[in-house]
């Protein structure tokens, strides 16, 4: 007699509706059928739920049904596990329960990996005689070992965040992340993927008053599942004592102060060399198809950064960056702009006579800066102040750098032993903290300046200060002596590059204020300072500062002398450069014969869906930036694998595009939401509605969603900025990038047209429920 099948079912024990559900239609399941399904309630394990027992019921079971009804932190990492474990996995979720937060579509992962729902116990019992059936998910065994680390960053950067990265960075790992700044959720196909190509994974765990902490918890659990089940070094770290479950505090590394982050990322950082040991052979591969061992990188560039060089597209905006020509990179989220930064970075730090600095200040340190001290100060004295603090933060970084680049090299070369000697004395000074990374260096300098302010001046506004005050008040070293030295001893060297990416991440532009843009503008008149005294004795120094393209208008609008800074501008607007950016990626797998677009899509794709030729069908729907359109090819890649295709069908670009519409709706409503912060999620007003509207239909239906009067027109003009919307001209759809993205040019078409017919971009039809 064959042995029957084992199922294990996992489900939250609140509310306890779905639990009698679930228990009925397990009873009624197993009558008479070809497998046995046991329920955790079946163990015995009163007060715990992840446990030795549940955990090893999911290690002997075939397969694992489990219940999502109500997002729970102990089923989502039970899920993730038996997924690590290359169990069958089934998702079911109770219809009749009204979803509670965090909900599925905020998290992620669950609507990409796919459930089927149902209402009642007899529902539930047919699907679950389907569980036993369907196919597990396949994992991917090659390892990255380039960058073997895989953070899962909050949407803050705090303090404790800003450690951990840095103890990560001194245990001398590149590391991949999940940022919700920049990628708002997490599919559940990129988490396998990214926890299977790493030796270790970090997953720090928010207490429950931080901004987004339920959200970024549940994604934590199924990560840290992920990582338990594939039996990667994991390292869960937890700030304080809750909210972890009483299950997982085993697991979880619970830090008090900064030092116990400091021993926890030492621990984790042993586990993953021991990892890199014991990899001593290679994995046997089974006989993949093209398909599943294509690697198209990653849509976000921080986590390519030692692969991206192997497929990178040299645009023209990269090659003048190279060239030193401009100063300023603009452009939208996920255009490339970090990929510029990383290119040139690694381009001129390999030459040997080159000192580069590429720095990434958090946002939320400089707004603290200017809540700590700029409010108190006058205008005038707030200019003169942060671009002192600037141009003291480069010379100080200049310094930093070139100690770290010629630790060894000044004791062989009679030429920079002196000048190094000295330039080290003169660093370490008294009461300059030198540790950690530079987001650490700044934020301990600013808290020395703040503690010096208040000290003298307490809480007292509209303080002006003079040369003499302001000096003491900032600099640790002598400036004058630190900036001579640092020059000296560039005149050895070749080209000094200063790189600067991210200082706009996190600030919203509806809430920004004019010190905010002072604080930007006066980044660069420091940097133009340092040009012109390092130029003085014959030093080159190349700056790129890389702006969104709304702060940069912002800065444009407010600044007298506008147009001298030389900027590039990051927007795509032909489809023929984003095939070639593909084709690049594709290429760089190797692939035999003719290496053209028309000869090597085919091979991963059907030519056509519905009629129109495949990659023109994707591109028209990646609102012209190549991380949506890497997004868009890798979630229908990711359906037909699991779905053990040859290549992507159909069918799987159906499936593949309603994952990315509702990734795209989640990305695009955040950065509505920078610049009108007074509507929440208003994309989804548009549910189910006409592709095709009037202006006034438009403006009716963000009125009905609650959209107040005077901020409709503003609304309006976000939904045609962000090619939500496009206009209709001879029966044909031109959106915001067939305009240049000019709203001047955009706006005059729709004037002369008088009486226009706008359209939704079928981008996000699917995840909007529209069906023409």
């Amino acid at each position: 007699m064959t042995e029957k099948l084992k199922g294990f079912f996992a489900y939250a024990s609140n509310p306890s509706e779905i639990g009698q559900t679930i228990e009925a239609a397990v009873k009624s399941a197993n009558m008479g059928s070809e497998f046995l399904v046991e329920t955790w309630r079946a163990l015995d394990i009163p007060g715990h739920f992840i446990s030795e027992m549940v955990i090893e019921g999911i290690d002997n079971c075939d397969f694992l049904v489990a219940d999502i009804s109500v997002l729970n932190f102990n089923v989502t990492y039970e899920i993730a596990y038996a997924i690590g474990k290359g169990k069958r996995v089934f998702i079911t979720k109770n219809s009749s329960i009204k979803e509670s937060s965090p909900t599925i579509r905020e998290v992620g992962i669950f609507d990409t990996l796919g459930f089927q729902t149902y209402q009642n116990s007899a529902e539930l019992a047919r699907h679950i005689g389907n569980a036993c059936k369907v196919n597990p998910l396949k994992i991917p065994n090659k390892i990255n070992t380039k960058s073997p680390v895989y953070l899962m960053e909050g949407l803050h950067k705090t303090d404790w965040a800003s450690r951990i990265v840095s103890r990560i960075k001194k245990a001398r790992y590149l590391f991949r992340s999940f940022d919700p700044n920049e990628q708002p959720r997490l599919s559940a196909n990129d988490a396998i993927g990214q926890v299977a190509q790493s030796h270790g994974v970090v997953v720090p765990l928010l207490s429950s008053n931080s901004v987004g902490a339920e959200v970024h918890n549940m994604r934590g659990a199924f990560v840290s599942g992920l990582s338990q089940g594939m039996e990667k070094a994991l390292c869960m770290l937890q700030h304080q004592e809750e909210p972890v479950p009483l299950d997982y505090r085993d697991f979880v590394n619970f830090t008090y102060h900064p030092n116990d982050v400091n021993e926890c990322i030492a621990e984790f950082a042993g586990k993953v060399a021991e990892a890199f040991q014991q990899e001593t052979k290679e994995v046997v591969e089974s006989e993949d198809t093209f398909l599943q061992s294509l690697d198209l990188g990653a849509s976000s560039a921080e986590n390519e950064m030692r692969t991206l060089e192997n497929y990178y597209l040299k645009t023209d905006q990269f090659l003048r960056s190279l060239r030193g020509e401009v100063n300023i990179v603009v452009g939208r989220k996920g255009s490339g702009k970090s990929a510029i930064f990383l290119q040139v970075r690694d381009r001129e730090r390999n030459k040997q006579g080159n000192i580069v600095l590429d720095l990434k200040p958090d946002g939320y340190k400089l707004i603290k800066f200017k809540e700590l001290i700029l409010t108190f100060l006058e205008e005038g004295t707030f200019q003169h102040t942060i671009m002192a603090f600037w141009e003291y933060v480069l010379l100080l970084e200049i310094c930093y750098k070139i100690l770290e680049k010629d630790r060894e090299q000044h004791k062989h070369d009679h030429h920079l032993y002196e000048p190094y000697r000295k330039l080290a004395e003169l660093y370490h000074a008294e009461g300059y903290e030198t540790e950690g990374d530079f987001s650490e260096r700044m934020g301990s300098l600013m808290e020395n300046i703040s503690t010096e302010y208040r000290s003298k001046h307490g809480d007292q506004r509209g303080v002006r200060l003079n040369a003499s005050k302001l000096t003491e008040m900032l600099y640790c070293h002598d400036v004058r002596e630190l900036a001579k030295q640092v020059i000296e001893y560039m005149t050895h060297k070749e080209t000094c590059w200063l790189l600067f990416d991210n200082i706009d991440k996190g600030w919203p532009t509806s809430g920004l204020e004019h010190e905010d843009l002072l604080i930007i503008r006066a980044l660069i008149d420091a940097t133009k300072k340092i040009e012109r005294q390092f130029n003085k004795s014959n030093v080159n120094v190349n700056t790129i500062i890389f702006l969104r393209n709304d702060v940069f208008e912002l800065l444009v609008k407010e600044t007298s002398d506008r147009g001298k800074e030389a900027s590039a501008l990051l927007d795509w607007t032909d489809p023929d450069l984003l095939r070639e950016l593909v084709r690049l990626r594709i290429i760089s797998n190797e692939v035999n014969g003719d290496n053209s677009f028309q000869a090597i899509w085919p091979k991963i794709c059907v030519s056509h869906y519905m009629g129109e030729e495949s990659s023109q069908f994707l591109i028209d729907r990646s609102l012209m930036r190549p991380r949506f359109l890497l997004n868009l090819i890798g979630q229908c890649k990711s359906f037909a694998i699991n779905l053990n295709h040859e290549r992507i069908l159909e069918d799987d670009i159906e499936k593949g595009l309603q994952a990315y519409s509702t990734d795209l709706l989640a990305d695009v409503g955040y950065e509505i939401h920078d610049l009108e912060n007074r509507v929440d999620d208003v994309l989804y007003a548009f549910i189910g509605c006409n592709p095709s509207l009037k202006k006034e239909e438009i403006m009716n239906i963000l009125g009905e969603y609650g959209v107040e009067a005077e901020f409709q027109d503003k609304v309006f003009e976000l939904l045609l900025w962000y090619g939500f919307l496009g206009i209709k001209i001879e029966d044909e759809e031109k959106y915001i990038y067939q305009f240049n993205y000019s709203m001047k040019l955009m706006s005059g078409m729709i004037k002369k047209m008088n009486n226009s017919l706008f359209c939704i971009n079928p981008a996000f039809w699917p995840g909007l429920m529209i069906w023409q």
